[in-house]
């Protein structure tokens, strides 16, 4: 755990800036009272509060978080008694600036007033020409509540009750003049949290406190039954609740550390003009035919919806014949051709998915399409949802963990309330972290929502939505039907104020067109000899190196004719970096279209790429031999495997790894399948998902290879046949092995066999070898299931501390992905939302599928005697040795 927490203080760790100036926000107003006894202008009483004023501000310095006084007029009647209250936890610069900003509003707004309250959510200012110190004032208040609901209303108010009262209690025992100000945080969930707040002006007694807070905590039910965050504030006193940590009870250590952002897909790392597909989700009732009604009706409501994106709006609603209704809205900062482009896409993509559903939605970088049997418009709806979220398996914060997530919730509430309070339900905010890093948060609803119905279902998402105690990342998005939040260490959205800041002096329209003209020639004659003589040698050094190449390849191919009991030939590839980053795809290269076979290397070109197999060249080690790194003298890299018949898997590097490196593996692998099932312009089935297939980089990130039986599919194929069964025995999917039927299933199948593989630290082919079929693997954690035991399966060489919770979904995932009936399997898409969002609920796995034990000598007879249909072609978990066919 120690371990764990210093890694993440790596991720989060907060300047001296941060702490103290670069990452405070301008105070935020919440309220203002002033009374409607009045006085008339240009007498004493506005000159004794001018002075009044102007005495609270200039002692809003260091650490004063309190402070009261009194002018006395000449006159009683022109006495005035005032103070300032800070909140607890804010630091003394934001305090003073909150003080400032409440006297110089008091002062514009309330001049002629006998009493004033202002409230901000750093501060108070409270003047009256009453006596107001050692007295409890209730009155004048006010509250505030987050429109969004808890599930469970009766248990969270009896925890709230509890919980608010022994914060009161806590804020109370202190003596007169000590700050009277305390927090708690407990459990509601295993990912969620109540946070709570309790404050009374110092002047007051523990009795008086007490009784203060109590007779605000009994206006909880009145004011925010079941909602899940509320306030409510009076001069003496004031309590707050809510599920995200809006306050830090103690400000921590700054260390002068940059905060690094979250890893993320390419396309996905910058401002894109490009609309990248998400996710999508269909209804599980699958009751509709083909060619109905409503299909027609469907297919009518996406061209009106595609053709309002692409007439310029960025929202619409709109309803067929009453049987179905459905709306976009593309993100507010997006153009409107791309907004155009990303639902014309979203209409194509979910009526190939899910058009035989009543009701789906789908989700991309620029744009939301949903569609329902039943009117949804105007209504709150949270599920599906979809979430990317660092959820880690730790809950106990230090001091600057808290402090970060302090700063990013209180970000994420101001955008929330201003896209609630904008027309276009659409809001951003940024804060700067230190000198180089700015954090930006962006909130958006869809615009047929109020503005409260707005605020209440980002205020579920800043609340439930987010496991604080649980989050891990400086980065993610979670996006619900009618409301999404997103925040990032790298601006994804358009800022509409960005501008040229104007000339200091007006110029001539003649120096003008000098300047200009003396400016473009002073860019444009430098960079063009620059660039020809850049054409000149880059052209001289590329013939001369094709030369080069063109001689080696001639004298290998001749070697190759030559010598045919050559032991080394080896295939050049060169990697296609795809955006996801956990494929890579190995093709072959030829230098120039005539060349279409695979390479051959003399031994000599091969050891001088690698140095002669050197040490520091190694990059890993698999099934028949080391791999090591070349460079050939052309500058390709290679990767060159040293053949070696003691050679073995890596047994013991695996019980090395711990859990969460384990965990991140088989994330890592789904979202490769995921790119190769959904996210590849060509859908690939892999045929051969197995761990020996799986390449693990310096950084332990998974990369899938040996593509030599996959298969290129349509994009809306769902099934294929094959006479020849080629595959991994124990990775291939009943149906395949025993029909001969493919599809993306069959992947889902592989990868679900290794889930269970990676958490039990045992190979699914040790158990077939068996002669027992209660010895698969398959079945023993089905058993385990059954049992309510799961936990047992788990590897004892598993390094350092595990979450349960993450070990038990994993291994549901992986009995999900292994049930004998293909259809019953989850899509890759699903798989790679479960690992994503804890939140979502798991269905509940059926009996996996059992294959009758046989050794391999058993097998090759059978394949021989074609007990299966067509050739079946198995093969150990070893190494593939694939034969390159044209496709």
């Amino acid at each position: 755990m120690a371990s764990y927490k210093l890694s993440f203080l790596i991720i989060i760790v907060i300047l001296l800036s941060f702490a103290t100036t670069e990452a405070q926000d301008d105070p935020f107003y919440l309220y203002q009272y002033c009374s409607s006894n009045r006085t008339t202008a240009n007498t004493s009483f506005q000159l004794n509060l001018q002075t009044l004023l102007s005495f609270l501000s200039s002692n809003a310095t260091g650490d004063t978080q309190f402070f009261n006084t009194t002018i006395t007029g000449s006159n009683p009647t022109d006495t005035i008694s005032g103070m300032f209250m800070c909140r607890g936890d804010v630091p003394s610069n934001l305090c003073q600036a909150c003080i400032i900003n409440a006297t110089q509003r008091l002062s514009s707004d309330c001049s002629l007033s006998k009493e004033s309250v202002f409230w901000y959510d750093e501060c108070m200012v409270w003047y009256s020409t009453d006596s107001i110190f050692s007295t409890v004032a209730t009155t004048p208040g006010f509250h505030l509540l987050n429109t969004g609901n808890v599930s469970n209303p009766q248990s969270f108010m009896r925890l709230l009750f509890l919980t608010m009262n022994q914060t009161a209690e806590d804020a109370a025992n202190t003596p007169v003049g000590h700050k009277k100000f305390a927090t708690r945080e407990v459990l509601v969930s295993e990912l969620q949290s109540l946070y709570c707040l309790a404050q009374c002006t110092p002047n007051l007694s523990p009795n008086d406190c007490k009784t203060c807070l109590v007779e605000i905590i009994g206006e909880l039910p009145s004011c925010c039954e079941g909602r899940i965050g509320g306030r409510v504030l009076n001069p003496s006193c004031n309590i707050r609740y809510e599920m995200y940590p809006f306050f830090l009870s103690t400000l921590p250590t700054p260390r002068p550390k940059l905060v690094p952002a979250t890893n993320l897909s390419e396309a996905d790392t910058k401002f894109s003009d490009d609309p990248v597909y998400l996710s999508h989700n269909c209804s599980s009732s699958e009751t509709l035919t083909a060619n109905s009604t409503f299909q027609n009706s469907l297919h009518t409501l996406f061209s009106y919806l595609s053709s309002n994106a692409t007439n310029g709006k960025s929202f619409h609603d709109a309803g067929v014949n009453d049987q179905v209704y459905g709306l976009f809205v593309c993100r507010g900062d997006v153009p409107s051709a791309n907004c155009g482009q990303c639902v014309l896409n979203a209409t194509r993509r979910v009526f190939s998915e899910c058009r035989s559903f009543q009701e789906a939605i789908i989700w991309y970088s620029h744009c939301l399409l949903r569609y329902s049997h039943r009117n949804f418009f105007k209504i709150v709806e949270k599920s599906p949802a979809f979430s990317k979220l660092n959820v880690t398996r730790f809950s106990s914060l230090d001091q600057e963990q808290k402090f970060f997530i302090y700063v990013l919730s209180n970000a994420l509430s101001k955008a929330v309330i201003e896209a609630g309070d904008s027309d276009e339900r659409y809001g951003t905010k940024s804060l700067k972290l230190n000198g180089l890093q700015t954090l930006y948060t962006l909130a958006q609803c869809t615009q047929d929502l109020t503005s409260d119905d707005c605020k209440g279902c980002l205020g579920n998402v800043i609340g439930p939505g987010i496991p604080w105690s649980h989050l891990g990342s400086v980065g993610g998005r979670i996006i619900y039907p009618s409301c999404n939040l997103r925040f990032e260490l790298f601006q994804f959205y358009r800022d509409g104020d960005q501008a040229t800041a104007p000339s200091s002096t007006p110029s001539s329209p003649s120096e003008k067109r000098q300047s200009k003209s003396r400016l473009i020639i002073l860019i444009i004659v430098p960079t063009l000899v620059s660039i020809m003589f850049f054409s000149v040698g880059y052209y001289l050094l590329r013939r001369k190196a094709r030369k080069s190449f063109r001689t080696i390849l001639k004298e290998n191919c001749m070697y190759c004719k030559q010598n045919n009991n050559l032991k080394l030939c080896f295939l050049s590839f060169k990697t296609l970096k795809t955006w996801f980053k956990n494929v890579t795809i190995f093709v072959p290269v030829g230098y120039g279209s005539a060349i279409l076979e695979p390479l051959q290397f003399d031994l000599a070109v091969i050891e001088a790429a690698t140095n002669n197999f050197s040490h520091e060249n190694c990059i890993g080690k698999g099934g028949f031999g080391e791999v090591y790194k070349g460079i050939l003298q052309d500058g390709r890299q290679i990767a060159v495997k040293k053949l070696s018949r003691d050679s073995r898997q890596d047994s013991k590097g695996q019980k090395r790894l711990s859990w969460i490196e384990r965990y991140n593996i088989i994330g890592g692998i789904a979202q490769g399948i995921l790119y190769l099932h959904e996210h590849s312009r060509l859908k690939v089935i892999h045929r051969d998902i197995k761990p020996s297939n799986i390449l693990l980089d310096k950084n332990m990130i998974p990369k899938i290879s040996d593509f030599g039986l996959a298969r290129i599919v349509e994009i809306n194929q769902g099934k294929e046949n094959t006479n020849k069964v080629v595959g991994t025995l124990g990775y291939m999917s009943p149906e395949y092995i025993m029909f001969g039927q493919f599809s993306d299933k069959l992947d889902v199948f592989s990868f679900g066999v290794m889930i269970l593989e990676i958490i039990t630290g045992k190979k699914n082919r040790n158990f077939y070898q068996s002669q027992s079929i209660d010895d698969s693997l398959l079945n023993y954690v089905w058993r385990q299931w059954r049992n309510q035991t799961p936990l047992s399966i788990l590897d004892p060489n598993i390094n350092g501390s595990f979450s349960e919770i993450e070990v038990t979904r994993c291994i549901q995932i992986g009995l999900l992905c292994v049930q004998q009936y293909p259809d019953v399997r989850p899509t890759m898409v699903s798989v790679v939302s479960y690992l994503s969002n804890h939140l979502i609920n798991l269905p509940s796995p059926q009996q996996p599928a059992f294959f009758i034990p046989m050794d391999q000598k058993t097998i090759a007879q059978e394949s021989r005697s074609n007990q299966f249909m067509g050739s079946t072609l198995l093969s150990n978990n070893e190494l593939s040795i694939s034969e390159f066919l044209p496709r």
